[in-house]
């Protein structure tokens, strides 16, 4: 039963808890907010509350409110089989004050049993999940829990009963439950200096130079330009200086945000955007080359199923969850050709980035000698990454 195929609604809510968790582990799915975490180990033990975070965690995003106007009904069937599956006595949609007017079509649906919205302030980075839960419920997670061992360690939601995820992951998740498709794209926002916002879905270990070339700019006279992976709060430095080095999409990128080089994200904390005009545009299929980590940061690497020199198409599986630690599914993103596996990196087509290069989420590399942030690491905030 725990495989990736077409459900029904009915099929999806007679799944197991052992299930569903199976094919989020084999979807690859991770969550997409930042953190990075994989997903199905949140889904293990099942808890009384699940918190959707659709707070845009950073100003001048899009994504996730873009995805909920173009995916309500998707959203509700996956809050129905959701609340099915683990039991969940409420799942609530936790968006900020200010989109009230953005949300409408949810509220004509909640209150029937089935989900709930939370409005919280409108401040930011409500992305750290402990500030949601306080802010969205009457519960305080805990600064410290101590184990039975006599060490102590962060509390974390699950230690109040709560489950947090982004927007994004739970669409990923009603894609492998109900589509059978497993994890291959990120939707991110790309803004800042000199580019019109975009918001793209585009494939996993993409080149970040040609996204933004794509988005038009030209890249290579532009090196007086940094781009940051995240927004003006919580970033890294994805290129130090446009032109020279490159960077890759991440299954965590939220947004490509373009800065002056040298100056500081916080300096643009009250930034302000419109929707993009033309909503999500799909790069899938559109991009010279993928380079897909099998690992990274808590994830052990999946065992690759190809070798160099193989064919394959787009959402095949090329690596096989581990069973020591945290391990997901990883599947091509790309049609073409394996290119290299080299230091848990399967590079496809060639690669749009140097091999060397491509390395950011199994080891460091990326620009200005900073380690980049992991599968399930926090990022790094704006002092220290400007």
């Amino acid at each position: 039963m725990a495989e990736l195929k077409q459900r029904s609604l009915e099929e999806v809510k007679a799944l197991s808890v052992d299930e569903t968790v199976e094919i989020m582990r084999q979807a690859g799915i991770v969550g997409a907010g930042g953190g990075g975490f994989p997903t199905y180990f949140k889904y293990k033990s099942p808890l009384p509350h699940l918190l959707v975070n659709a707070t845009e965690s950073e100003p001048g995003y899009w994504g996730d409110k873009l995805l909920h106007k173009q995916y309500l009904e998707e959203f509700l069937q996956l809050f129905e089989a959701m609340k099915a599956i683990f039991g969940f006595e409420q799942i609530s949609l936790c968006v900020h004050e200010k989109d009230r007017e953005w949300f409408a079509d949810y509220a004509e649906h909640a209150d029937d049993g089935v989900f709930d919205i939370r409005y919280v302030p409108n401040t930011y980075a409500l992305g750290e999940e402990k500030t949601l839960v306080k802010h969205a419920t009457e519960t305080r997670v805990p600064r410290f829990v101590d184990n039975p061992d006599g060490t102590r360690r962060p509390g974390m939601p699950p230690d109040v009963g709560k489950v947090v995820n982004n927007s994004e992951t739970l669409l990923n998740v009603y894609n492998a439950l109900f589509l059978g498709k497993p994890l291959t794209t990120k939707f991110f926002t790309v803004y800042g200096e000199e580019v019109h916002i975009k918001v793209y879905e585009t494939p996993i270990g993409a080149s970040v130079s040609e996204v933004l070339e794509i988005a038009g700019l030209d890249v290579e006279n532009s090196g007086h330009l940094s781009v940051l992976d995240g927004g003006p709060y919580l970033h890294d430095v994805s290129i130090k200086e446009l032109g020279a080095g490159d960077a890759y999409v991440r299954r965590m990128t939220n947004s490509l945000f373009l800065i002056p080089r040298g100056r500081q994200g916080k300096e643009y904390a009250g930034i302000e955007t419109d929707p993009p005009e033309e909503g999500i545009v799909s790069l899938v299929g559109k991009v010279s080359g993928v380079n897909l980590p099998l690992g990274g940061g808590l994830l052990k690497p999946a065992t690759p199923l190809v070798s160099e020199g193989d064919e394959v198409e787009y959402a095949q599986k090329i690596g096989e969850p581990v069973d020591e630690g945290f391990s997901v599914g990883v599947w091509a993103s790309l049609g073409g050709e394996i290119s290299s596996i080299e230091n848990d990196i399967v590079a496809i087509s060639g690669g749009a980035i140097a091999q060397e290069e491509a390395e950011a989420e199994a080891e460091p590399s990326m620009t200005s000698g900073a380690p980049p942030r992991g599968e399930a690491e926090p990022f790094q905030e704006a002092e220290s990454s400007g």
